[in-house]
């Protein structure tokens, strides 16, 4: 029987979810949304202090910034907030340690933020960053995840192979959900008899890459992945980013850079001028190769738009089969969403409204959002959020309505410590009962940023010493 129809399922996915948080997954969305807030944080909470048992013994900055923040047991949620990472955290690192190619310190560092044991890591040989990458891959679990921040300066993420997995597993989780809610279970994809192209206009492999399109492939087929963006070189986007930022500050001369590494400034350019090109030969495969099929569909919702707007132009309507999916996020880049924009995407694409999902999460957690039909996004049971207050970051009352900035513990992390604060404005709202029947809490759409940011420190500690005692501890050899 489907756990949809089966009364005792809410019953057993309690007791389940209390094992493990990962165990969601064998349960429908209605079963998974049906807990009590009470009883799901009751949960939580005895998750939560499995995992902080677990990193104390495990993950030297979190030991570190507990003792210096005197936190011996974890009664409620926010006693473990003055340990939560941010953005900071992940490249607070010193930058000379990659321009001299010193990885074995960078592994150093790197160890004291995971709970993989890298002393095995023999980075000595290591020039480059890709070096290092395949490094930690050859002799430990971990498979990173790398951005260019704002500034210019790239954040490493640790992650394994293993949490790949689980991150995987959620996403198509989304999906098949979000199927079977539109087509009553008819439309889930089944492994081995379904061959559904899944377009995404990023990079296919490399440490930046979306490591779901592997997974896509290895469950339902070889040859169903259409990511034009090919292999994402780390070094080459830490250099993007660090001449993209000094450029803007006008000190692209004094750039400290590796000179092998800035010697690739030409492929820099080259890949530049590519993307472009390889981008809107991926519209065109979706004008012309894709045309009624059932595809799937990962963007944003800016370029989601375009290539409705093209067959629009076109006079084309229903351009594939009326079983596609189409999921976006990011908005659009005039920071405003066109009037009825779902309503004539869907009439151009020939799929449903409901067909059109919109979701909200980032690298830093294991498992994202799904909008509602009310356009609202509700909180996973595997995360547990918090809103903070924008002036001293500390936690606002779970109750009734708060705005502020956002912060979680994804429960599913196993490597990295699964508290993080965002730069994010959010509005949750704990205890107004959504229309769309899901229990829990839930995020308005409507998401900023969060200005005079302060994130210069690793958490919200509770003295200015705690901080800079962790920023130490993190930087010693």
């Amino acid at each position: 029987m489907s756990e949809r129809f089966d009364s005792q399922a809410p019953a057993r996915f309690k007791e389940h979810l209390a094992q493990n948080a990962k165990n969601y997954i064998d349960y429908s969305e209605d079963v998974v949304f049906s807990l009590d807030p009470a009883d799901l944080e009751k949960i939580q909470l005895g998750l939560l202090r499995d995992k902080y048992s677990a990193a104390i013994d495990s993950i030297a900055i979190v030991k570190q910034m507990a003792g210096q923040n005197e936190i011996s047991s974890i009664e409620s949620f926010d006693d473990l907030l003055p340990i939560f990472f941010n953005q900071e955290t992940f490249r607070s690192y010193p930058q000379s340690w990659l321009e001299n190619g010193d990885f074995k310190r960078m592994t150093k560092w790197l160890g004291k933020l995971c709970a993989v044991d890298l002393s095995a890591v023999d980075a000595s040989a290591c020039e480059s960053i890709e070096d290092w990458i395949a490094a930690l891959k050859q002799h430990s679990s971990v498979d990173l995840m790398i951005s260019a921040g704002g500034n210019g300066k790239a954040a490493f993420l640790p992650r394994t192979r293993e949490e790949w997995a689980t991150a995987a597993h959620s996403t198509l989780w989304g999906i098949q959900r979000a199927m079977e809610k539109a087509g009553g279970g008819s439309l889930a994809l089944r492994p081995g008899i379904d061959r559904v192209p899944l377009i995404y206009p990023g990079a296919r492999s490399g440490a930046r890459s979306w490591r779901f399109l592997n997974f896509y492939e290895e469950t339902f087929g070889a040859d169903l992945v259409d990511a034009p963006l090919g292999y994402t070189d780390a070094d080459l986007l830490t250099l993007a980013g660090r001449i993209r930022e000094a450029s803007r500050k006008g000190e692209a001369g004094s750039l400290q850079i590796n000179p092998a590494l800035l010697a690739r400034k030409d492929e820099i350019a080259r890949l530049n001028a590519e993307k472009p090109q390889r981008i809107e030969a991926l519209m065109q495969r979706m004008l012309e190769d894709y045309r009624d099929q059932r595809v799937i569909f990962y963007s944003s919702m800016q370029m989601l738009y375009d290539l409705a707007m093209r067959f629009e132009k076109q006079g084309i309507k229903s351009a594939y089969s009326s079983d596609s999916f189409f999921f976006c996020g990011g908005g659009f880049i005039s920071g405003s969403e066109p009037a009825h924009w779902k309503r004539d995407a869907a009439a151009a694409l020939g799929i449903p409204e409901s067909s059109i999902l919109i979701g909200y999460g980032m690298q830093e957690s294991l498992t994202g959002m799904q909008m509602c039909d009310h356009g609202k996004y509700h909180v996973p049971v595997t995360l547990i959020p918090f809103v903070l207050s924008e002036v001293t970051d500390q936690p606002l009352e779970r109750r009734g309505s708060q705005t502020g900035r956002f912060a979680f513990f994804d429960l599913q992390a196993d490597t990295s410590w699964g508290g993080y604060i965002t730069s994010d404005r959010v509005t949750i709202h704990w205890d107004e009962p959504c229309k769309c029947g899901h229990k829990g809490a839930y995020l308005d759409a409507s998401i900023g940023r969060v200005t005079d940011l302060q994130d210069d420190k690793i958490g919200c500690a509770g003295t200015a010493g705690a901080l800079d005692d962790a920023a130490d501890f993190l930087l010693k050899a």
